[in-house]
């Protein structure tokens, strides 16, 4: 009999003493002042949601940590909704204006985030020398983790995982990669990369890295970047509405009992389908166009929320992206 798997990878539970852990979500700038970013290849879950003219991760954690995490950035309306979705997880940030930060508590008091942001814990977020502000704050998810109340969930599980030699399913077809335009401007790349195992990431045209750092922050000469590739893109078509903290902040719309259209990619095909979420107490329900839940390969997912266009790659375009990185 399979043993326990880790909630948000579906990949085998190696560490049993995690598992009552709550997750764990950080805000991380994708400006490219703010690149390479540090720590997020061992997020188990990556989101990427429109900020203003740009673009934000949500890097969420529990079964690893990172020792040197960030730039972390500032919140916004989006995030309470979106951090429903793993329970009551941990969240920690750099700050936000009145109204994000009125968002933010009442959240805190429905369940929906436990707020762990920079100015409560001064010790624990650090500046680094090699970065101007404000894309200068770094963090450890220890330290973070360790200020948690012990009383916070574990996360459920977002999604459905293949077992060992499953089959995909029949209306899964081949997928060289994706390209996908953020409402703002961003536009991100993934290419199949098979001997990886995941989709490899480009963002404004150029290879999506993490970098290495040290404990105390400085960059880890020793270790080469290694570029972010997750084993699952999942783009949920979201619309996004003013924010009413934020005049010009827009709001993406993750509770929807209509939901819209999603599109899978995974073990080098893309899945069709759809997502819906009634209310923020559940997590989005992605389906195929058989209504089917979509079952994911075990590993890291990646999901964006673009509002704007999603192009199936080529086979020489994603060829080439792989090789002139």
């Amino acid at each position: 009999m399979p043993g326990p798997t880790e909630p948000l990878t579906g990949e085998p539970l190696e560490d049993p003493s995690i598992m009552d852990r709550p997750a764990l979500a950080v805000k991380i700038g994708t400006s490219s002042v703010g690149r390479p970013q540090s720590g997020i290849n061992q997020a188990d879950v990556l989101i990427e949601v429109r900020v203003e003219t740009i673009t934000r991760l949500m890097a969420v954690f529990h079964s690893q940590g990172a020792i040197s995490l960030g730039p972390v950035r500032s919140a916004r309306s989006s995030d309470p909704d979106i951090l429903a979705n793993f329970g009551q997880p941990v969240y920690g940030h750099s700050g936000a204006n009145p109204g994000v930060l009125r968002e933010l508590s009442q959240g805190q008091s429905n369940g929906k985030l436990y707020e762990l942001r920079w100015d409560h814990l001064p010790t624990d977020y650090w500046r680094v020398g090699d970065r101007v502000a404000p894309f200068s704050l770094y963090t450890s998810t220890a330290n973070i983790w360790q200020a948690a109340p012990r009383e916070l969930a574990a996360p459920e599980p977002l999604f459905e995982y293949r077992r060992p030699g499953e089959a995909l399913p029949p209306g899964a077809e081949p997928a060289p990669g994706a390209e996908i335009r953020y409402l703002g401007g961003t536009i991100a790349h993934f290419a199949w990369d098979s001997e990886a195992g995941g989709w490899a990431r480009w963002q404004d045209g150029t290879p999506h890295v993490d970098m290495a750092r040290h404990p105390n922050g400085t960059p880890n000469p020793d270790v080469a970047p290694v570029q972010v590739t997750p084993a699952n893109v999942v783009v949920l078509q979201t619309g996004y509405t003013g924010s009413a903290a934020c005049s010009y902040c827009p709001e993406a719309i993750t509770v929807d009992s209509e939901g819209g259209v999603a599109l899978v990619f995974t073990d080098g095909h893309l899945i069709r389908g759809r997502w819906t979420r009634p209310s923020a107490n559940q997590p989005w329900q992605v389906t195929d166009n058989n209504g089917n839940p979509v079952r994911l390969t075990p590993g890291q997912t990646f999901i964006a929320l673009p509002g704007g266009d999603v192009l199936v790659m080529v086979q020489d375009f994603a060829e080439n992206l792989l090789k002139n990185r």
